[in-house]
């Protein structure tokens, strides 16, 4: 008890500069010369034996006394004290962040953790992972726990916070480290969102799956390409081996476009009776597959449609969706009549 432990930082060159602030410093400027300055302020701002003020020169300055970028603790305890005492503490301006990248082409996704430390380790580093929607507070509880488990192998301990031991030692400054280069089994889906509203052709979304990882996954942000071209990129949280990714609109896609239009054709007492047109214009030379999907309302019935395939309508969420084959350089023409019962 009344035990106080003060964490006092090393020397750096701004604390070197508070330090000499109302004194005269050798400055070396890039140019050659040479001259004793004035420290005004540790931006660095200087006085010249002109009165001149000189706001970050180019050049290099020279200080005097000890230099030791080694920070300290400074125990203050009551005489009585005998025996042994041990804390915690915890440094800031560190991060790490997960990058992906996944091939649309074959489904490979190349994993790189990219952690930035104010300092060098020496030992095991371990990494906390947590979904974005636990917040701050509960990110501060899972380091605790990561730091109360340091001494122990680290291990995932549940889908939402996940520890990573880096057993090899980091450097200060940004390290990158290479975690993941596999095929997953995935899939490319391109969906017509018709409820968005717009009136003239756009790109339909492109959404992306990746069925049953089998791998666990830290939290990150993952970068879709085609080939070799960019096309979106989504954020992801944590994923348990065995889970399914669904990463929905990543991308509007530049070879199939489509647009709705919509008419009332009839009103009567108890109903109101519509018509949808979608438009689909596939512009590469490959036979396309494009499912549409519409919010109609929950209480849409009576669908007669132009086409022989299968539609699907779900009540609970309002949605009709129904799947397209676009051959190249054509226009689909899709219809749905159907009606809505007016509201008790």
């Amino acid at each position: 008890k009344s035990t106080v432990i003060n964490f006092i930082p090393g020397d750096s060159v701004q604390s070197l500069y508070e330090k000499s602030i109302g004194k005269e410093i050798k400055y070396f400027f890039d140019d050659g010369r040479v001259e004793m300055l004035e420290v005004i302020s540790s931006f660095p701002v200087f006085r010249n034996s002109y009165g001149e003020i000189l706001v970050n020169p180019k050049g290099s300055p020279v200080f005097t006394g000890e230099f030791n970028p080694n920070g300290q603790f400074l125990l203050t305890a009551p005489d009585s004290f005998n025996g042994r005492s041990s804390f915690a503490y915890q440094m800031r301006n560190n991060s790490w962040t997960v990058k992906y990248s996944l091939s649309l082409e074959d489904f490979m996704i190349t994993g790189l953790m990219v952690v930035y430390l104010e300092f060098d380790t020496e030992g095991n580093v371990t990494l906390v992972s947590s979904n974005p929607s636990y917040g701050y507070a509960m990110r501060e509880m899972a380091a605790k726990a990561a730091n109360e488990s340091y001494s122990v192998s680290p291990a995932t301990s549940d889908a939402e916070t996940r520890l990573y031991d880096i057993s090899v030692p980091l450097k200060r400054g940004t390290n990158h480290i290479a975690f993941l280069c596999e095929v997953f089994a995935g899939k490319k889906r391109l969906v017509f969102r018709a409820n968005r509203g717009e009136s003239g052709f756009s790109g339909v979304d492109i959404d992306v799956s990746l069925d049953e990882v089998p791998i666990d996954l830290p939290s990150g942000n993952i970068e879709i390409w085609s080939g070799s071209v960019y096309i979106g990129s989504a954020g992801i949280g944590n994923i348990a081996a065995g889970e399914s990714i669904t990463l929905q609109s990543i991308a509007r896609s530049i070879e199939i476009t489509g647009r709705r239009s919509s008419v009332t054709t009839k009103v009567d007492s108890s109903h109101r009776y519509y018509k949808n047109t979608y438009y689909l214009r596939n512009l590469s030379e490959e036979t396309i597959d494009v499912e549409i999907e519409d919010y109609l309302g929950q209480n849409a019935d009576q669908f007669l449609t132009n086409f022989g395939g299968r539609f699907e309508y779900v009540k609970e969420s309002g949605i009709w969706s129904a799947t397209i084959s676009v051959k190249p350089n054509e226009t689909a023409e899709v219809e749905i009549e159907y009606r809505i019962r007016y509201a008790n």
